[in-house]
């Protein structure tokens, strides 16, 4: 990366170039799908738009806008490529534990509630009988 792209991801975004942003992100999320002639048609329309409007409103167009818009676009594609790589690594984590969580709730014997004090049989207590426990510990010791 050069120092002017890191200058450029650093610094705020006005608001024409804060469009600008959000369309460029748009535009790498869709080709990343493989939806390359829909990501095509808005970079053609709306960044299109966009871009002209923030170079107008900011220092004009020119190389200055052009090197800008480039810088943008890269740095989407950058972080829409590390999100996509961090969630093919995370999506079948969270799959295998969740589906661990589900296997355990599936397995796990349904008891009604019993009431204060009275636990689920077997030993095996829930979240509820221990606050329960605890308040009547609670009031037995102000009493």
């Amino acid at each position: 990366m050069t120092l002017n792209a890191l200058v450029e991801s650093l610094r705020p975004l006005e608001p024409p170039w804060s469009e600008v942003g959000r369309t460029c992100r748009r535009i790498c999320l869709l080709r990343a799908a493989g939806r390359y002639a829909e990501a095509q048609r808005i970079e053609d329309t709306e960044l299109a738009a966009a871009a002209a409007k923030a170079s107008r409103e900011g220092s004009g167009p020119g190389p200055e806008a052009d090197a800008r818009l480039a810088t943008m676009l890269a740095g989407e594609a950058e972080r829409v490529a590390a999100a996509v790589a961090f969630a093919e690594i995370l999506a079948p984590m969270l799959s295998e534990r969740l589906g661990d969580r589900a296997a355990i709730h599936a397995q796990a014997p349904k008891h009604p509630h019993r009431g204060p004090g009275t636990g689920a049989p077997g030993g095996v207590r829930g979240i509820a009988d221990f606050i329960e426990e605890m308040l009547a510990q609670d009031r037995a010791g102000t009493r």
